[in-house]
C-alpha cells in the first residue's frame, strides 16, 4: 500500500504538470509492481484523472489489453474493494457470491457527468448491496474477461462510459443485453460543471484553467463549451446505441421530480426480486461517500446564464434529445 501511495503521489504531480505521458507511465509501472492493488488504488482515488491521462497519452488500449491478460493471474483485480483495507476484498467476494446464489443480476449503469451519478447508482449499490465490479477501464475500454465475469450477475458499476458500436458489441458478446443510461439537461450540467472545478481542481486541468480565468458564470460556461458539445455527442451516441442493446434512459430531472417513481422504473427494468431491496439504504446518504452534491437544481441555467447565451446553447440541442428525454426548450 505504501508503494501505491508513492506511485500515486508521483502520478498526481505529473498530472498537475499536464504531462499525461509521464502520468500514464507511472500508472503502468505501479501496475507492474502490484497489478490488483495499483488498479484499485488509482480507480478509487483518481478514476477521472487516470482515464484522462491514458486517453491523452494514447495508452488506454494497451493498458486495457494488459489488464485483460493479468486477470488470469489476478482473478479479483477488478473487484473494487477499499484499497487501504486488506480485509475488504474478501467481504466484496463473499457479498457477490451471496447475490449470485440469490439470482441477482449485474446492473450496468452508464451516467452522464454531473447527473447525480453517485445517488442514482446507490439505488443498486446500496439498495441491493451490489458491490462495484469493473467491466471496463473506467470510461474508456471494455475489458472482455471482466465483462464476461460481470455478466454472471451480482454487481453494479456506474461509469461515464463513452458510447461506440464496438463497445456495445463487446458487451453483447459478453452476455450483457441491457443497460441504464442516466443523463441530465446538458445546459444545467454545464453550469454544474463550472462550479465543480472549484471543489475538484485536479480534474480536466486544461479546461479548468480556461474556466478559472473568467469572472462570471456565463463567461466560465462559454469557456467550457467544448464540454457542453461533448455532453451532446455523448448522449447522442447512446441514443444511437439503443438499436443495438436494450437501454432504459433516465434523467436527473425525473430523479428530482419523483424519486419513488424513478426507483420503481429502475426496479421494473431489471426485474430484481424486491425482497432483497432496502429503500432506506437506497435513498439515504452514507458516511464517507462523496456525492459531489451542490444544489441539485434542474433549471438553474435559466437564472444564472445571460439570456442571449442561454438561447445560443439551447439552439445547439438536437431536437431528438428534447423529444426522447423530455428536455424543455
Amino acid at each position: 500500500m505504501a508503494a501505491n501511495r508513492d506511485f500515486f503521489a508521483r502520478f498526481q504531480d505529473a498530472f498537475a504538470r499536464l504531462d499525461y505521458a509521464a502520468s500514464a507511465a507511472i500508472f503502468e509501472t505501479a501496475l507492474e509492481a502490484d497489478p490488483a492493488g495499483a488498479f484499485r488504488y488509482f480507480v478509487a482515488y483518481a478514476s477521472g484523472p487516470l482515464a484522462w491521462a491514458l486517453l491523452n497519452s494514447g495508452r488506454n488500449a494497451e493498458v486495457a489489453r494488459r489488464l485483460d491478460a493479468l486477470t488470469a493471474e489476478h482473478p479479483y483485480m477488478h473487484y473494487l474493494s477499499h484499497p487501504d483495507d486488506p480485509n475488504s476484498l474478501q467481504r466484496v467476494i463473499t457479498l457477490r457470491e451471496t447475490h449470485l446464489r440469490n439470482g441477482l443480476p449485474s446492473v450496468l449503469m452508464v451516467t452522464q457527468g454531473k447527473s447525480a451519478s453517485v445517488s442514482v447508482s446507490a439505488i443498486f449499490n446500496s439498495g441491493f448491496q451490489l458491490p462495484s465490479v469493473c467491466y471496463s477501464l473506467v470510461n474508456l475500454d471494455i475489458i472482455d474477461s471482466w465483462a464476461a465475469d460481470y455478466a454472471r450477475g451480482g454487481a453494479c458499476y456506474a461509469t461515464h462510459l463513452t458510447p461506440s458500436s464496438a463497445k456495445v458489441c463487446q458487451l453483447r458478446r459478453a452476455g450483457i443485453d441491457r443497460m441504464i443510461v442516466h443523463v441530465r439537461d446538458p445546459r444545467q450540467a454545464l453550469v454544474s460543471m463550472v462550479h465543480h472545478f472549484d471543489l475538484y481542481p485536479d480534474q480536466m486541468p486544461e479546461l479548468r484553467q480556461r474556466v478559472a480565468r473568467a469572472q462570471t458564470i456565463t463567461e466560465r460556461a462559454r469557456n467550457a463549451l467544448t464540454a457542453y458539445r461533448h455532453s451532446i455527442r455523448w448522449i447522442s451516441g447512446w441514443l444511437d446505441a439503443q438499436w443495438e442493446i436494450e437501454i432504459l434512459f433516465s434523467t436527473h430531472e425525473q430523479f428530482v421530480a419523483d424519486r419513488n417513481a424513478f426507483i420503481k422504473r429502475y426496479l421494473a427494468f431489471y426485474g430484481i426480486d424486491q425482497k432483497y431491496f432496502s429503500y432506506e439504504n437506497a435513498v439515504d446518504q452514507h458516511q464517507g461517500t462523496d456525492y459531489h452534491f451542490r444544489s441539485g437544481q434542474t433549471d438553474e441555467w435559466r437564472e444564472v446564464l445571460d439570456p442571449d447565451f442561454a438561447e445560443q446553447i439551447s439552439a445547439k440541442l438536437p431536437r431528438r434529445l428534447n423529444n426522447k428525454l423530455g428536455l424543455p426548450d
